[in-house]
């Protein structure tokens, strides 16, 4: 088809068997566990012991049956024609220096025989978030950090910690396995019982310490309900809306307050609360607009990515996005008599709040940027205190030359803001080079970092109720800087230092830049956020947020010493694995996730961490190959689809 549509001769090669590729031997390997796992049904483990019956052996024979296919150099036509690419895009077919070994620097993307999209063995990245089981190789995070499944999980993409996960360890996506046929049976009837609130809720008004923790904790960060108005309306001061989109509200901000204000991580009480919401929200309300349920909408979104139903969370936060842009909230109305402004400056705090979630939540998993640019015109918040805008003011006040609950909104989504650009280019068919993300780095996140207010820059000292949001913003933007290099890295640390020729060349001047870029900001990333668990108050929130941005931190040195264990960093590397070890373990008193990650760690690295294990000191036995033909489809996702277009990889 496409070759008509662009009225191009094609080639075909008649193969009598398919390509031993890696797409088609993964999904072999699929298709077989499947069958073991319907087989075991039927015949008992131990007879099909007697038996002998071993798949895997035979994969492996059917494998090596073939040995003149070459999974990394799949049949070439050299009289196939170039084609011509678009204007503007820029395919890049080498990942090595000229220090490499020929054989490889000759091989283009399309030569390594893989697909450079993790495509899933159904054919789809479907997901289904509706059992409360966080347990065996099915493990879904709202991080995006440890989903082991390569498709389970629904699609995630370059910029995830797990890509850089399956990178370090191959072995944690993959055909399913009998743990999954076991629990998979029976899952859905036995895993959707909800915690019950361990009191009676005779009256709301037993919503009061979560609605507490709520203000206390989450609002510094994300203030986008006005605490003196839901106060007033939860106290009945002031009569509550009837409309049923605000108990819908007043359970999400209740779930949200329970969990993340809690210091206990054997309660569970937030998923009762948060069902409790979910039983308001009817498809009744969801044929209204209002920006009571823009609220409620954006929260359950926040809260399920941090209850481990990402995409869930993704599927609400469409739903909050397309309601907010119904009720205008994307346009910067004219003040009147019908809106105050107060009603201005809520409208302009519940848009950039759902801003900041959506795009923060879309770099998370690294999908598409599609939340709306044109169009768009509303200001940003102003910084002022609660009391200088209230339902009576008339006059525009001058904003706060000190921290307010507004502060940090304003900051991060102005971070969002300069930082859209690069990471569009991020996930685009042509990484940027080192040279043009160095260029982007210094016109964009240098010039956003001093537009800082003086009371909000990286020094500055925050009172005890904004060291949570003010930290979570200086890890935020080392962990944007980390993905941004990271690709660069992670291509220098797998031509391995020995045959890495050094380059003079102002191309290899830049990505010597960018490499030390990336290491200091993983470094730092590691010293902070240690540091912040050490002193300050433990939290879930905290925990969240530290875990999530230390575990992405810490796998560039895991890499790097993987690879190059006899490095003059090695040192440092492993300090940062250890301190970052000791964090997350304290950390896995308030969540489970940070086990996860901890043992993670410690099965990619522990041979280079101890030195009584035998091993230590050597680099990985994974080829650059290997390694490489795991990274490609982590960067660049879209390219086998950009030359069935057309496209020439080596442009």
């Amino acid at each position: 088809m496409l070759c008509r549509k662009h009225n191009r001769g094609c080639i075909y090669e008649k193969q009598s068997r398919p390509p031993l590729t890696r797409r088609y031997v993964e999904k072999l390997e699929n298709e077989l566990a499947q069958m073991k796992a319907t087989i075991q049904q039927i015949i008992p483990e131990n007879a099909m012991a007697d038996n002998h019956i071993n798949f895997a052996t035979s994969v492996q024979a059917s494998t090596e049956a073939r040995p003149s296919m070459n999974i990394c150099h799949p049949p070439v036509h050299s009289e196939q024609p170039v084609r011509a690419g678009r204007p503007g895009v820029r395919l890049r077919p080498h990942l090595y220096d000229s220090g490499m070994d020929s054989h490889v620097e000759q091989q283009s993307p399309t030569q390594f025989g893989v697909s450079f999209e993790s495509s899933p063995s159904s054919g789809n990245w479907e997901w289904d978030e509706r059992t409360s089981r966080t347990c065996g190789d099915k493990f879904v995070d709202g991080m995006a950090s440890l989903t082991s499944n390569s498709h389970e999980g629904g699609y995630l993409g370059v910029a995830s910690g797990a890509a850089l996960l399956r990178i370090t360890d191959p072995g944690s996506h993959g055909s399913r396995g009998k743990v999954d046929a076991d629990t998979d049976r029976g899952a859905e009837s036995s895993n959707r019982s909800v915690p019950s609130i361990p009191f009676a809720l005779d009256s709301l008004g037993q919503l009061e310490p979560f609605v507490d923790g709520y203000f206390a904790v989450f609002h510094r960060s994300y203030p986008i309900v006005h605490e003196a108005t839901f106060r007033a309306q939860f106290m009945e001061v002031i009569p509550r809306p009837k409309a049923n989109a605000w108990q819908v509200l007043l359970f999400v901000v209740a779930a949200v307050g329970a969990f993340a204000a809690s210091t206990d991580s054997t309660t569970d009480i937030d998923l009762s609360l948060f069902e409790a919401a979910k039983a308001r929200l009817s498809i009744d309300v969801l044929e209204t607009g209002n920006t009571i349920l823009v609220q409620a909408l954006t929260l359950i979104s926040n809260y399920m990515q941090k209850r481990n139903k990402p995409n869930s969370g993704y599927n609400y936060m469409g739903l909050a996005r397309r309601t907010a842009m119904a009720i205008g909230l994307h346009k910067e109305v004219q003040r009147s008599r019908d809106i105050s402004l107060f009603m201005h400056e809520m409208r302009r705090r519940i848009w950039y709040c759902l801003y900041i979630f959506d795009v923060g939540a879309i770099i998370t998993f690294s999908r598409p940027l599609d939340f709306p640019q044109n169009g768009v015109d509303v200001e940003l918040p102003m910084n002022v205190h609660d009391t200088d805008i209230t339902q009576e003011t008339i006059h525009q006040p001058r904003p706060a030359n000190e921290t307010t609950a507004y502060t940090h909104l304003r900051a991060q989504a102005t971070f969002h803001m300069a930082t859209n650009e690069i990471y569009s280019n991020m996930i685009s068919n042509s990484f940027p080079s080192a040279a043009e993300l160095i260029d982007a780095d210094d016109r964009f996140i240098s010039r956003w970092l001093s537009t800082l207010p003086l009371y909000f820059k990286e020094d500055a000292v925050q009172g005890k109720r904004f060291r949570l949001c003010h930290a979570i913003l200086r890890w935020r933007y080392r962990n944007f800087r980390t993905l941004m290099y990271r690709p660069i890295l992670l291509r220098r640390v797998m031509a391995r230092p020995e045959r890495h020729a050094p380059s003079n060349s102002d191309s290899g001047a830049d990505e010597d830049i960018a490499i030390q870029r990336c290491l200091e900001a993983a470094r730092e990333s590691v010293e902070l956020i240690s540091d912040y668990w050490e002193k300050e108050d433990h939290n879930t929130m905290a925990c969240w947020y530290g875990l999530y941005f230390l575990f992405q931190a810490v796998l560039i040195p895991i890499y790097c010493l993987r690879n190059d264990p006899q490095s003059s960093m090695a040192v440092a590397w492993r300090s940062q694995i250890s301190k970052a070890m000791r964090t997350i373990e304290s950390m896995s008193r308030l969540n489970e996730t940070a086990s996860r990650c901890l043992d993670k760690i410690r099965s990619v690295c522990e041979p280079y961490l101890d030195h009584s294990v035998d091993g230590w000191g050597l680099p990985t036995e994974e080829s650059p190959q290997t390694q490489i033909a795991n990274l490609y489809s982590l960067m660049w996702p879209t390219l086998e689809i950009a030359q069935m277009d057309g496209l020439d990889a080596s442009l």
